[in-house]
């Protein structure tokens, strides 16, 4: 079993690498922090059940924007789509329907991004720009 868990590990450092290069260390760096978000939220209700916000909103410094080169709605789907793969992995229970927005973020905490997370049944919709 011990064997099993660093080859595991190896192929996920294996992968993290590879995707660094690929995506760049800004995208790689938004995956693992949006991750650990989801599991600082996560509320054990039962040893079987454990619960996780299912709306996110990733606030984006403008020179992290441009340097992931990819429209809003494309990065939303990816990271939603990180999302709920990290939790198939570790069996969370989504609050909702799964939601990843991803806004303009004047000076995030951090300089680069903020994450913010909710427990929504309903999702509102996403308020558009009046013409």
């Amino acid at each position: 079993m011990e064997m099993l868990k660093r080859c595991e590990k190896a192929v996920e450092r294996w992968e993290h690498d590879l995707v660094r290069r690929v995506q760049g260390r800004d995208s790689v760096e938004l995956f693992d922090a949006l991750r650990q978000h989801c599991d600082d939220h996560a509320v054990v209700c039962s040893p079987s059940r454990t619960l996780v916000p299912n709306v996110y909103t990733v606030g984006l410094a403008a020179s992290v924007r441009a340097g992931l080169d990819v429209c809003d709605a494309s990065l939303s789907q990816e990271l939603a789509d990180v999302l709920a793969h990290h939790g198939a992995e570790c069996a969370y229970e989504w609050a909702g329907p799964l939601t990843v927005r991803v806004t303009h973020a004047e000076v995030p905490a951090n300089g680069r991004y903020e994450i913010t997370s909710a427990a929504l049944a309903n999702i509102p919709p996403v308020p558009t720009a009046s013409r």
